[in-house]
């Protein structure tokens, strides 16, 4: 089983430092061990608090999926695949569109990001709010606003009891042109 290797203890007479020098321990990393550890780690920037939410919900937090995740909680809108990725992508050059995908996928399937459709073709993003909340949506200029209010939740919970249902989960989208598309046809 001898693999031709010889090992050296620390001990070992062979692993001993002259009289007055200091033995120190130094880490030996190689290119590839600091590609690989950019990557998988998060840069100092990166909060704590979303790697352990990303742990928590059984995903490894990779630089670019905190990217991802980082930019879906500090955004203030719904956001494309595509816009995600320009945003990521100005903080980290070397991810790729299909990343992003698959990111906002493990994001969805663990319940940390919502998908919506609104009245356009594609999916547009968003990470899971604290509390729920219903959308307006503009139907001449795509603009979506959010709104709360407890009426609405208090006779959906009614309608529930009343039909002996537990609801899992709702989405309300209510579509109409909005004030500023409205002074534009006048």
């Amino acid at each position: 089983m001898d693999s031709g290797k010889q090992s050296v203890s620390p001990n070992s007479p062979s692993s001993k430092k002259p009289q007055g020098e200091r033995a120190t321990h130094k880490k030996i990393t190689t290119p590839l061990s600091r590609k690989r550890s950019k990557k998988t780690l998060p840069d100092p920037g990166m909060p704590q608090k979303l790697a352990e939410n990303l742990r928590s919900s059984g995903i490894h937090p990779t630089q670019q999926r905190l990217r991802v995740f980082q930019t879906l909680i500090e955004s203030k809108g719904h956001l494309s695949a595509e816009e995600i990725y320009g945003l990521v992508r100005s903080k980290t050059p070397r991810i790729g569109l299909a990343t992003i995908y698959r990111t906002l996928h493990a994001l969805k399937e663990k319940g940390l990001v919502e998908e919506h459709r609104f009245n356009d073709e594609f999916s547009r993003y968003e990470a899971r709010p604290a509390k729920h909340h219903d959308h307006l949506i503009c139907i001449e200029c795509g603009k979506v606003v959010e709104f709360d209010q407890p009426v609405i939740e208090q006779l959906q919970a009614a309608a529930a009891q009343e039909n002996h249902f537990t609801i899992v989960s709702h989405r309300l989208e209510i579509y109409g042109i909005c004030d500023s598309c409205q002074r534009l046809k006048k």
